[in-house]
């Protein structure tokens, strides 16, 4: 057994050795042939339009065939058609801004829960102050772990939110950081059933390639995700999908103009651009370009084996073994809805709340876990998708009974 156990997907995720070896021949290539004609012939092609030597000294790069085929191999794990524009950059919080600048000043008021990432629910707010727009925060974590309530209440609560505040866009998580799946192709459909949504952004951070996104059901604008959560490509790449009808044109619009005027400033997404557009084969400035070939390779990874509904049945298999184990060392367990349960699991000491974050990471770390932990003697675990061992349990359960 691994006597490490990496329960931390939902911060970054672990890369596997396949990852591993395509991040170490990518830094080998550059090594050897920094910017040449070769390097430019592998970018835009992939080891096959290069010199065969090429293929056996670096055969961790094998799966790289070139970013349409990335992004084609993107729209599959999203449950995406196979037309679906892909977006890929360095940061994903470009990615962001662009969000808050297709939202603001086409939305008057954008409908936001507090079940959302922190940093991107305030670069919102900011968007819309410059705009003098408005976002309204509807109260979801309470009735989710306080009340407990169930879907229809939640997808009710956020369709009354939206009319009587006068909202005409919505921005929600897919799956929170805290680990709430919210229904959110119910609740916009809920939405859009009693007035008009002018734009639909879902942040899929914590849903892409662990809860199973179904972009063909085409309920939102605009998907945004990354390849180092639960994906496992190492490097923090921004990932984004569009192409719903009614918002494709405008949104693609909107990008050239950001792009051109540096308000959406990533070299990586403009290169992504260009590159599907056929207009350049090779960078116009320099750029990391690692996190295309690590990406890849995750992705080449996951795909020979991916089934959406398998994948988040074995970690919820999982999460319910892992709270029997924790709730008989000295936890309890943040109970919400079934519905609303992800692979994401939060546990709360009972006799350790008031150790700080920092330390109670160091602490199961000492122990060979890794875990995220908050105030209050709360700690996140990513569940994974394959059956825990009975040494991995029992390792687990002594890390429990020693942090509780």
């Amino acid at each position: 057994m691994d006597d490490f156990l990496y329960l931390d997907t939902a911060r970054v995720g672990r890369p596997s050795p396949r990852t591993l070896h395509a991040a170490t021949d990518s830094l080998r290539l550059a090594a050897d042939e920094g910017g040449s004609a070769y390097f430019d012939r592998f970018l835009a092609g992939g080891l096959a339009a290069c010199p065969s030597w090429m293929q056996s000294r670096y055969d961790g790069l094998l799966s790289w065939r070139g970013v349409p085929s990335l992004k084609a191999d993107l729209r599959v794990l999203a449950g995406g058609g196979h037309d679906l524009p892909v977006l890929l950059a360095n940061r994903s919080v470009e990615l962001m801004t662009l969000a808050t600048r297709l939202f603001f000043p086409r939305c008057q008021n954008v409908l936001a829960c507090d079940l959302g990432w922190p940093a991107y629910e305030s670069a919102l707010q900011r968007q819309a102050s410059d705009f003098a727009c408005r976002v309204s925060v509807v109260a979801l974590h309470d009735m989710v772990f306080g009340r407990h309530s169930t879907a229809d209440e939640v997808v009710e609560a956020v369709a009354h939110e939206f009319v009587s505040r006068g909202c005409d866009g919505l921005f929600l998580p897919a799956v929170s950081h805290l680990g709430v799946r919210l229904p959110v192709a119910r609740i916009v459909n809920s939405v859009e059933a009693r007035g008009e949504v002018r734009l639909v952004v879902v942040d899929g951070g914590q849903e892409f390639c662990h809860a199973g996104s179904d972009l063909a059901a085409d309920y939102c604008d605009l998907y945004l995700a990354g390849s180092h959560k639960w994906l496992g490509g190492h490097h923090p790449m921004g990932v984004g999908f569009y192409g719903r009808p009614r918002s494709r044109g405008f949104i693609d619009t909107m990008l050239c103009r950001l792009l051109e005027a540096g308000t959406v400033d990533d070299p990586l997404l403009r290169f992504a651009v260009h590159d599907a557009a056929g207009r350049v084969a090779v960078p116009s400035e320099t750029l990391n370009l690692s996190s295309l070939f690590t990406c890849q390779s995750a992705v080449t990874e996951v795909g020979e084996s991916w089934n959406t509904l398998a994948s988040l049945a074995a970690r919820l298999h999982a999460r319910d073994s892992v709270a029997q184990i924790a709730v008989g060392s000295g936890w309890r367990v943040e109970q919400i809805d079934p519905a609303f349960r992800s692979g994401i699991l939060l546990l709360r000491a009972l006799r350790t709340s008031s150790c700080e974050p920092f330390l109670m990471r160091e602490s199961f770390r000492r122990r060979g876990v890794s875990v995220t932990a908050y105030d209050g003697g709360l700690v996140r675990l990513s569940m994974p998708a394959t059956p825990m061992s009975p040494e991995a349990a029992s390792h687990l359960g002594a890390a429990f009974l020693l942090n509780a």
